[in-house]
C-alpha cells in the first residue's frame, strides 16, 4: 500500500538483497559439501577396485599352485629358507611373475614341512604401487601331501 507521499509503507513483503545473498551463500557451502562427499566417494571406490583385482590375482596364482602335484618344482623352497622366507619379495622369493596389465607383482613362497611334516606352506603376495607406496595383498594356504 502506498502512502500520500509515494513511499512504500512498512509492512511490506518479499525479500531484501543481503537475505538473497545469504541463501546464496548457504546453497553453496551445501553444494561445495556434496562435492567433497562425491570426491570421498571415488577415492574410495578406487582403493576398493584395487584390492579387488589384487585379490583375483592372489586367488587366481594361489588356485594355479594349489592345483599343481606336491613334488612340482614350482612348490619348491628355491632358497631354502623356510618359514623365514615366507614373506620375501623379489629377489627372495621363490616364485614370481607381473599380472598382464603390468600393475600388479606376484611373488609366491613356499616352506616345506611346515606347520608340520607332509605339508607345505605357500605363502602368495601381490604388490601394487599407489601414490607413490606399495600396498600388497597376502594369502596364505597350506598344501597337504595326499597319497
Amino acid at each position: 500500500m502506498r502512502c500520500a507521499d509515494n513511499h512504500l509503507s512498512n509492512n511490506q513483503t518479499g525479500f531484501t538483497l543481503i537475505e538473497v545473498l545469504i541463501a546464496i551463500c548457504v546453497l553453496t557451502i551445501g553444494i561445495l559439501s556434496a562435492n567433497v562427499m562425491q570426491i570421498t566417494a571415488i577415492s574410495g571406490n578406487s582403493t576398493a577396485n584395487r584390492i579387488t583385482e589384487s585379490t583375483s590375482w592372489a586367488s587366481d596364482r594361489v588356485e594355479s599352485v594349489l592345483g599343481l602335484d606336491y613334488n612340482d618344482s614350482a612348490l619348491n623352497d628355491g632358497d631354502g629358507d623356510g618359514d623365514a622366507g615366507l614373506t620375501d619379495t623379489v629377489p627372495g622369493a621363490d616364485g614370481n611373475l607381473t599380472s598382464p596389465d603390468g600393475n600388479y607383482a606376484i611373488y609366491w613362497n613356499v616352506s616345506v614341512d611346515s606347520p608340520f611334516i607332509g605339508v607345505k606352506t605357500i605363502n602368495v603376495i601381490i604388490t601394487t604401487q599407489e601414490k607413490g607406496t606399495t600396498k600388497s595383498v597376502t594369502m596364505t594356504y597350506i598344501k597337504a601331501d595326499s597319497v
